[in-house]
């Protein structure tokens, strides 16, 4: 008989762990779509903000020579007449001096229609960059009124007390009516935020420089027009950012398979989870779609 009420009371308690590693896991699930992904997409609109839109024309090489990411050359994407070094800076880190944490999760959820939803955050920590003040500029492209290509070389390199953070967050969902991708880029440094953009199907919109919002930029690259919104710096900078975001996914070995209880039925859900040195050994920042 206590052998049988022990057996009871164990299989009550496995089953009362099992249900709150289950609210553990909704818990934790929830609070970081909240604040890793559903948060980060909201736009507030008001009537005032809208402003004309004005189209700027530009043209491009394929393989523009002034894109170099070598020991002693990087390059930005000047915008009304700011040299953005610091941005030239920040890529050169992205590519020697940078650790990444990746964390991803892809699963399925069945309400009026099926959708398959994966959701992606990559975070980049640059800990060393060019010395702003020794870098100097060797090469000049005017593509249009508002952009320049811009090419820095350098002579010494700073090592960062805290390192400039890159937070980027993807969201992708497949409905039976197409495909809807979402992100948002933060640059920041202490507290201070040196870049941000929010990117909603094909519409990219600046934070940090609300002014190149008023425009679509179109540019000719060989025998195609190019047209996109937020500039042209932030259409390099979220290629660089998606290719490594792919290729970390495609090789991290670290999955889970979670069945997760949440009140309308059970999700399965896979999470990706890696972290280490970042190490880029191709051309991530070439001129092409996204």
């Amino acid at each position: 008989m206590r052998v049988l009420l022990a057996t009871c009371i164990l299989s009550l308690t496995v089953n009362v762990q099992n249900l709150k590693g289950f609210k553990k896991i909704d818990d934790d699930y929830n609070y970081y779509l909240k604040n890793n992904f559903k948060s980060s997409f909201i736009e507030k609109r008001q009537s005032e903000d809208k402003i004309h839109v004005n189209f700027i024309f530009g043209k491009l090489n394929k393989n523009d020579n002034l894109l170099k990411l070598t020991e002693q050359h990087s390059f930005a994407i000047s915008t009304l007449n700011k040299e953005n070094k610091l941005l030239a800076a920040i890529l050169y880190g992205i590519k020697h001096f940078a650790t990444y944490e990746f964390i991803a999760d892809d699963y399925e959820q069945s309400r009026t229609s099926k959708t398959i939803v994966m959701k992606e955050f990559l975070k980049l920590k640059i800990h060393t960059i060019p010395d702003t003040s020794t870098m100097k500029i060797v090469k000049q492209h005017k593509i249009n009124r508002l952009e320049t290509f811009t090419q820095f070389k350098h002579e010494n390199l700073t090592f960062l007390k805290k390192p400039i953070i890159i937070s980027f967050y993807s969201n992708h969902q497949e409905k039976f009516n197409g495909i809807k991708k979402s992100s948002k880029i933060i640059i920041k440094h202490y507290d201070k935020i040196i870049f941000s953009s929010i990117q909603n199907g094909h519409k990219n919109i600046l934070k940090h420089n609300s002014k190149i919002n008023r425009y679509i930029f179109v540019y000719k690259l060989q025998k195609q027009n190019k047209l996109i919104t937020g500039g042209l710096m932030n259409h390099i900078l979220k290629n660089i950012l998606c290719k490594i975001r792919d290729d970390i996914h495609l090789n991290s070995i670290q999955i889970s398979n979670v069945s997760d209880l949440y009140r309308k039925g059970i999700k399965d859900l896979k999470r990706i989870y890696n972290r280490g040195r970042l190490y880029l050994n191709k051309d991530y920042y070439e001129l092409q779609d996204y």
